[in-house]
């Protein structure tokens, strides 16, 4: 069964002098000719399937999950917050009917100065990681 031979076209460019001499360097130390490279480059190029491509669309999928992973955080927040303020609220003093009103704004205030606080906490640095011991974060578990 004959091949058929792939038909070629010349095409004729110039390249810079630095650019050249590279090419040519390249090619006697590989032992690959220059059109395989040329062409090899030209197709990467075309069909966008360098490197460059492929790590773009990574760091697209890796910046997807950062900022869903923000927006969780976020809502998990704003649930923590929530729970607090609904916490302070049950565990106010519950007398009479006319206290609820003075229950509600003294549960107010706490969850205030709580948040307060934490926001205090949290702007000189501490974590909640550091109150954690330090042999509950080794990664040498034995596992």
């Amino acid at each position: 069964m004959a091949t058929t031979k792939v038909r070629r076209v010349r095409v004729g460019t110039r390249l810079s002098v630095e650019l050249r001499a590279r090419l040519t360097k390249y090619c006697a130390a590989s032992g690959i000719s220059e059109r395989t490279i040329i062409e090899d480059a030209l197709r990467k190029y075309l069909d966008a399937t360098d490197d460059t491509a492929l790590l773009m669309r990574r760091f697209d999928r890796v910046d997807r999950a950062l900022a869903r992973d923000h927006l969780n955080l976020e809502v998990l927040s704003e649930a923590f917050g929530r729970y607090m303020r609904l916490w302070f609220l049950t565990h106010a003093p519950n007398t009479a009917e006319a206290g609820k009103a003075a229950a509600r704004g003294a549960a107010e205030t706490q969850y205030r100065q709580f948040a307060q606080h934490l926001g205090e906490h949290f702007k000189q640095g501490h974590r909640f990681i550091d109150d954690l011991p330090v042999d509950a974060l080794s990664e040498d578990d034995g596992k």
